[in-house]
């Protein structure tokens, strides 16, 4: 038996009535009379599917003709008591495990101002019935109508009898078969297993590691639906809740490219990896309002990268569209740095394009890309047509011209475990003044390069599309590969 709020004092011993005497006239002594109690309903007359369910409210009241009502006692067995100076309160009772209906007995007895307690408690019967629980899939967290390899999701599951009443939570993919998931885990992401068809690894929460069984029945270059279910200790089903349906892309490449700006912009970088033959995977992070965006970027976008070698990253300034589960808004950067971060120390490889904003937040950026900061002057630094970005090795990487000029330039403060690999050839505005460094690259622990970054959208960079399909060739299918 359980209340709703603090009910039940320290469990009183066992009392010994004895006789307290009082005075009712003068010189002649009389015994002190016991309390009276009742419950407030003489009896519960219910039965079948009008039963209660294990929440009841219920009062009571008590009287003492030669004194006052101090406190009450409750008990489920009429031998162990607890103390309440409370007339009323709500109770969670437990049905035993496996059963669907049971009688409870309650007492309540009256303790007077002497510590007297009522001789005769009063009893009601509490007629219970199981409640099946419920659960559902928060259809904010789950995927569009399509995700790359990775469906995460978050789920609730409840009972009306008490948390404590939940047994057991199962999955299933498609029509397959049902399969045991933790029902204390309330983020769950299936990563589609490349090796075996059909079957998905299953990560709960944030950890990195996948559990010991997978799910059978994926869909991969198909449509999936996952399917929900919970029990209870007495056995009893919850209704079934169901997913939209998800198509979900495989991986076909090791190189992943995330964008997040117009169809414009990624047909150039696109464009140039068609040229020189580069197969990839798209994750677009700007179609349809970031529809295809996670709505979970950790894990889900760390479960993705996993899958990859290599990373192609363009974005600008803008932040994406609020995040349907965290209402974060955030550009792209902030967003993915902690996965490539993680990305970064197991040996993967990151190529990114990107342009700030003034007033830029780069904390989150910092560590997780080679740059420490940028270059803060009054004025302004461009780019003209004629003039471009250059490469500090003129002879393996070439030079990137714009089609027009590029305004607002911000040139970086690299990292002090990187080293310059391009500069712009700087028009200064206004009295601005500083480095012209406008990417940076770092090298792993076997001297190869592991990261390459621009602070300039290099689409703009475009005037000979050929020197822009050199350099991503270079970079990705050269530098990036290999040990």
């Amino acid at each position: 038996m359980r209340s709703s709020r603090p009910l039940f004092g320290a469990l009183w011993p066992c009392i010994g009535l004895g006789l307290v005497l009082g005075c009712s006239t003068k010189g002649e002594f009389t015994e002190n009379r016991p309390p009276e109690t009742r419950f407030s309903i003489d009896k519960i007359d219910l039965s079948g599917d009008d039963r209660l369910n294990s929440r009841v409210e219920l009062s009571w009241y008590g009287t003492d003709i030669d004194g006052y009502v101090a406190g009450f006692e409750l008990s489920t067995d009429s031998l162990n008591w607890s103390f309440t100076d409370q007339n009323d309160s709500v109770f969670r009772f437990e049905l035993p495990e496996g059963a669907d209906t049971v009688d409870v007995d309650l007492w309540i007895r009256s303790i007077d101002d002497h510590g007297a307690a009522d001789l005769s408690p009063d009893r009601l019967r509490i007629p219970l019935k199981n409640s099946p629980p419920f659960c559902s899939f928060d259809e904010k967290s789950l995927p569009g109508d399509s995700a790359l390899a990775v469906i995460s999701f978050r789920w609730t599951a409840g009972d009306p009898d008490g948390l404590g009443g939940l047994n057991k939570a199962y999955l299933r993919l498609n029509q397959d078969n049902w399969f045991e998931i933790d029902k204390s885990q309330g983020l769950i992401s299936l990563v589609a297993d490349t090796a075996q068809a059909g079957r998905a690894y299953v990560y709960y929460g944030t950890r990195r590691q996948a559990e010991s069984f997978q799910i059978e029945g994926l869909n991969l270059s198909g449509l999936n639906t996952l399917y929900l279910r919970v029990t209870d200790l007495a056995g009893a089903e919850s209704a079934i809740d169901s997913s939209n349906a998800i198509f979900l892309r495989p991986k076909t490449s090791d190189l992943l490219v995330v964008g997040a700006q117009p169809a414009s912009v990624r047909s150039v970088y696109l464009g140039s990896l068609q040229s020189s033959n580069t197969d990839y995977d798209l994750l677009d992070c700007f179609a349809n309002n970031s529809a295809s965006a996670p709505k979970l970027w950790d894990p889900t976008f760390d479960l993705i990268l996993r899958l990859y070698k290599k990373a192609l990253i363009y974005s600008d300034a803008s932040t994406l569209p609020p995040n349907p589960v965290s209402g974060l808004e955030a550009a792209l950067l902030s967003h993915i740095a902690p996965a490539i971060q993680r990305f970064t120390d197991k040996g993967g490889r990151s190529f990114t394009t990107t342009s700030f904003a003034a007033n830029s937040d780069l904390s989150a950026v910092i560590g997780a890309f080679p740059i420490d900061g940028l270059v803060v002057s009054v004025g302004q630094a461009r780019i003209a047509p004629d003039s471009g970005l250059f490469a500090l090795n003129s002879l393996r990487y070439p030079e990137l011209k714009p089609v027009f000029f590029d305004f607002g330039v911000d040139p970086i403060v690299r990292s002090v475990d990187s080293e310059d690999f391009y500069r712009g050839r700087l028009t200064k505005l206004s009295g601005w003044t500083g480095d012209n460094l406008i990417a940076s690259l770092r090298r792993n622990s076997s001297g190869k390069p592991q990261q390459v970054f621009f602070s300039v959208e290099l689409h703009k960079y475009n005037s000979d599309p050929q020197a822009l399909t050199d350099l991503l060739d270079t970079v990705l299918n050269d530098d990036f590969d290999g040990n």
